[in-house]
């Protein structure tokens, strides 16, 4: 019984960190991007070009919210759209220069508030949270 209630007390901060962390972004967003979108130009400029259903699964969304997602990114030209080479039913999304621009100036504006959660963090925990993290999300 214990056991289930810190589970639940778990969950219930990790979601007030990830609502607070959420509310910093706003706050200091000087850019009209949304964090979720922040993570699709960064995702790509990471890893390249993406089907949407590749991109979808690495984000635990939906393939549809993700064609949402990158249908205001392409309007902002800050990703395109582009057909494979060897089968045109095949649809990709990839950064363009200006989301490269986009991206880099993200980072430096948001770095204080990554900084304003991570910072109280010595790198040996950030390191174990990530194993926990991934370790959860398999």
């Amino acid at each position: 019984m214990a056991y289930n209630v810190e589970l639940i007390s778990l969950a219930g901060l990790f979601r007030t960190l990830l609502k607070s962390m959420k509310q910093e972004w706003n706050k200091h967003g000087t850019y009209s991007l949304s964090f979720t979108q922040f993570k699709v130009l960064f995702k790509l400029q990471a890893e390249g070009a993406q089907k949407v259903s590749e991109l979808a699964e690495a984000m635990g969304m939906t393939p549809g919210a993700i064609t949402g997602i990158a249908d205001k990114l392409i309007a902002e030209g800050y990703i395109k759209r582009s057909r494979a080479e060897d089968d045109r039913r095949v649809v990709y999304i990839e950064l363009t220069d200006k989301g490269e621009r986009m991206l880099k100036q993200l980072l430096i504006s948001q770095a204080e508030t990554m900084s304003t959660f991570f910072d109280k963090l010595p790198d040996e925990d950030i390191a174990h949270l990530t194993r926990i993290f991934k370790r959860m999300l398999e």
